[in-house]
């Protein structure tokens, strides 16, 4: 075989590797997705108030707690007691509607 047709096979090759790895992979629009420790977003109830928060979470050293609008609020633990842990809590309050780990997105 001729070394140019050789050559032009294996880029063809290297070529369809890299189409079919691309398009095996899960398209991130060049962004990645990282948990930040200790925060999580957390919902309430209506008419549920802040103090139900702490009712709930203040065994793991309560930060912080801001209101970001619509009842939910941006909550910073000492002790980051993991997601399950949070959910599991969640749903023994009726006040606390939703929480979810604060994802932090950075650009690559």
């Amino acid at each position: 075989m001729e070394p140019l047709v050789r050559r032009f096979r294996q880029r063809l090759l290297a070529f369809a590797i890299a189409v079919a790895g691309a398009a095996a992979a899960p398209a991130d629009n060049g962004s990645q997705q990282t948990k930040a420790p200790g925060e999580y977003l957390v919902t309430l109830a209506a008419p549920a108030e802040v103090e139900a928060i702490v009712s709930v979470y203040a065994r793991f050293g309560i930060r912080s707690i801001r209101h970001l609008g619509s009842n939910v609020f941006l909550v910073t633990l000492a002790e980051d007691p993991g997601p399950a842990t949070m959910e599991k809590l969640r749903a023994e309050s009726a006040q606390i509607k939703a929480v979810e780990p604060n994802f932090r997105y950075r650009s690559q």
